[in-house]
C-alpha cells in the first residue's frame, strides 16, 4: 500500500490546530530506555486497540497474525477481535490524531508532512517492507516499447529509458486520484525525457481497484499508473507491461540523478502508535512487535506461506473487490513489497547508513524534500525522537543478544524439573520473537529457591 489523499492531509491539518502535539514530541521520551527485564513465569495480558487498511500485501500482513492467533499467544487481546479495518485510506491519520486507536498500520512516508504538528504523538514503532513497485503500464494491445525493449536494440539505460518515456508525452494516462499528492516518483521516471509531471501527460483520475475493471475493457485504457501492490500484480497477470519500473532504475542505472533520487522515495509500511500507549506500555508494545515478526516469518516460511497468502488474498479480495490468487501475494512480497523480517532489521533498515533502505537517511531526505516544496515549514524536526521503531528494534535486540546469555548459563547449570521446563518455554518464546519473556523465563529458571 501507498496511498495518502489530499483529503486525509488537509483533514489532519484542520485537526491539529485543536490538538496541543508538536514536533518536539514533549518531554523526552523514555521509550526504548529500559537496559532488561525482571524474571517472571506469568505473560500479562493487554488490551490493544488495533486497526489496518486491508487493501494490499503488506498492510494486510495483520489480518495472519490475529487469525493465526500470534497476538494471543503473547498475551495481547485485540480490540475490535478482527482489528478494525479502515474502508480508504484518507481515514487513518486522522483517526490516529483522534485517538481512536492504540496502533494503526500505516504506509510511513503518507504522513510525514503532519510532522509540524501532531505526527510525532503517532510515531511509527515497526517498519517491515519496502516499496518498490512504482511503474508505469502499457496495456497489453499498446504497441509502445518498454525500457528493456530499447535495452535490447543495444540503447544504454538512460537513452532507453528516455526513448520509453517520450513515447507518453501529452498521452492520457490513467492514475488514482492520491497519486497526485504521494511523493513525485513518476516526476523520476518523466525526468529522464525531460518531461515535467503532471504537466507533460493528460491525467485521466480513477480509483485503484476502478482502473483493474476498466481495464478489462480492450482499448479503454492505453497507460497506467496505479499506486496499490494488488492492483498492479494483478493488471501485471493480465498482459499489462511496465514501461518503466523502479526495479529497472536498480538494476540497470546506479549512478543517475533519477536512480539517486529514487532512493530518496523509497517508502516503507509498519505499524503506528499512540506515543502515549508506547510509554505506558513498552512491554506490551515488544510482545506486539514480537507477533508480527513471527508473521513475516510465516509467509516467508515454504512451509506455511501459502496459507498465510490466502489469509490475505481472501480478504483483499472480499473488501477491495479484487481478483489475487495466493500466489499474487507471493509475488507482492518478492517483487513489490520485500519484506524485511528480524534477521534482515539491523542490516537493511538501521545499522547501516550506506545501506539502500536505511531508514533515517531516507526519511531525512524525505523530509527535506518536503520543506523544499514547502509542504514542511523550514525547521528542525527531530528523526531520532520520531523513529520509534528504531528504539524499539534496538531494545529487541539488546534482549535478544541478553537471552542468548542467559541460555549458554542454563546450559552450564544443567537444569532439570521445573528449571528444565521455563528453559523450554524460553525457547518457544524466543522463537517467536518475544526476546522480552524469554529473557524473563530464563531469569526465572535461573533463579536461585
Amino acid at each position: 500500500m501507498r496511498t495518502f489523499s489530499l483529503v486525509a492531509v488537509l483533514g489532519a491539518v484542520v485537526l491539529a490546530m485543536a490538538a496541543c502535539g508538536g514536533d518536539d514530541g514533549g518531554e523526552q521520551s523514555t521509550i526504548g530506555a529500559a537496559t532488561s527485564a525482571s524474571a517472571g513465569t506469568e505473560i500479562p495480558q493487554a488490551d490493544v486497540r488495533f486497526a489496518f487498511y486491508p487493501c494490499c500485501g503488506d498492510t494486510s500482513l495483520p489480518a495472519v497474525t490475529i487469525q493465526e492467533g500470534f497476538f494471543e499467544d503473547v498475551g495481547i487481546n485485540i480490540t475490535p477481535p478482527e482489528g478494525h479495518q479502515y474502508t480508504l485510506s484518507d481515514q487513518i491519520v486522522p483517526s490516529m490524531q483522534r485517538g481512536d486507536f492504540d496502533v494503526a498500520g500505516q504506509f510511513v512516508q503518507g504522513y510525514l508532512q503532519t510532522l509540524a504538528t501532531f505526527g510525532q504523538d503517532i510515531p511509527p514503532i515497526m517498519v517491515y517492507d519496502v516499496y518498490l513497485g512504482m511503474a508505469i503500464l502499457k496495456a497489453p494491445d499498446n504497441p509502445a516499447k518498454t525500457a528493456l525493449d530499447f535495452m535490447d536494440e543495444g540503447m544504454a539505460f538512460p537513452e532507453a529509458a528516455e526513448a520509453a518515456i517520450e513515447q507518453l508525452r501529452g498521452e492520457e494516462v490513467f492514475t488514482p486520484p492520491h497519486g497526485q499528492v504521494q511523493p513525485p516518483y513518476p516526476d523520476v521516471f518523466l525526468s529522464y525525457a525531460d518531461m515535467k509531471y503532471p504537466q507533460d501527460l493528460e491525467l485521466q483520475f480513477l480509483e485503484d481497484p476502478k482502473m483493474v475493471e476498466v481495464a478489462t475493457t480492450p482499448g479503454r485504457m492505453k497507460w497506467a499508473i496505479p499506486y496499490a501492490a494488488p492492483v498492479l500484480v494483478q493488471m501485471i497477470r493480465e498482459g499489462w507491461e511496465p514501461v518503466i519500473n523502479t526495479a529497472m532504475l536498480f538494476e540497470h542505472d546506479n549512478e543517475s540523478k533519477q536512480a539517486n533520487r529514487m532512493r530518496e522515495l523509497i517508502g516503507n509500511t509498519g505499524l503506528i502508535a499512540q506515543r502515549d500507549w508506547v510509554e505506558a506500555n513498552e512491554d506490551a508494545a515488544l510482545r506486539l512487535l514480537s507477533a508480527v515478526y513471527r508473521t513475516l516469518d510465516y509467509v516467508q516460511d515454504p512451509e506455511t506461506r501459502e496459507a498465510g497468502w490466502k489469509i490475505e488474498a481472501d480478504l483483499i479480495n472480499a473488501t477491495q473487490g479484487q481478483k489475487l490468487i495466493p500466489e499474487d501475494i507471493g509475488t507482492i512480497f518478492k517483487e513489490i513489497d520485500p519484506l524485511f523480517g528480524w534477521d534482515d532489521q539491523g542490516p537493511e533498515l538501521w545499522d547501516d547508513p550506506d545501506a539502500p533502505y536505511h531508514v533515517p537517511s531516507s526519511m531525512e531526505a524525505q523530509v527535506a524534500s518536503l520543506i523544499e516544496n514547502k509542504t514542511l515549514p523550514d525547521k528542525e524536526y527531530d528523526l531520532d525522537q520520531f523513529l520509534v521503531a528504531q528504539k524499539l528494534y534496538k531494545r529487541m535486540k539488546a534482549l535478544q543478544d541478553e537471552a542468548d546469555g542467559l541460555f549458554t548459563e542454563a546450559d552450564e547449570a544443567d537444569l532439570s524439573g521445573d528449571k528444565a521446563a521455563l528453559v523450554e518455554r524460553a525457547q518457544e518464546f524466543y522463537d517467536w520473537h518475544d526476546y522480552l519473556d524469554a529473557v524473563r523465563f530464563l531469569k526465572a529458571a535461573l533463579a536461585e529457591e
